[in-house]
């Protein structure tokens, strides 16, 4: 099956930025990190989401006397 030349591009960018660094998770962070605060005008942030209402049921205890 081929694949979207475009998921095949994003896939070869992420492969060649582990492997620039070491495939060591803290340091692709800390570099993705750095990046956003140098460029915030880059970073996509999606809309807050609220949790819906949840419906508490309230409970009925019996007090010993």
């Amino acid at each position: 099956m081929d694949t979207d030349p475009i998921l095949r591009e994003v896939h070869q960018m992420k492969d060649l930025f582990a492997r620039s660094m070491g495939y060591d998770l803290s340091r692709m962070c800390e570099r993705l990190r750095e990046d956003a605060e140098k460029h915030p005008e880059r970073m996509v942030y999606p809309p807050s989401q609220t949790a819906a209402p949840v419906k508490r049921r309230t409970v009925t205890r019996k007090t010993a006397k």
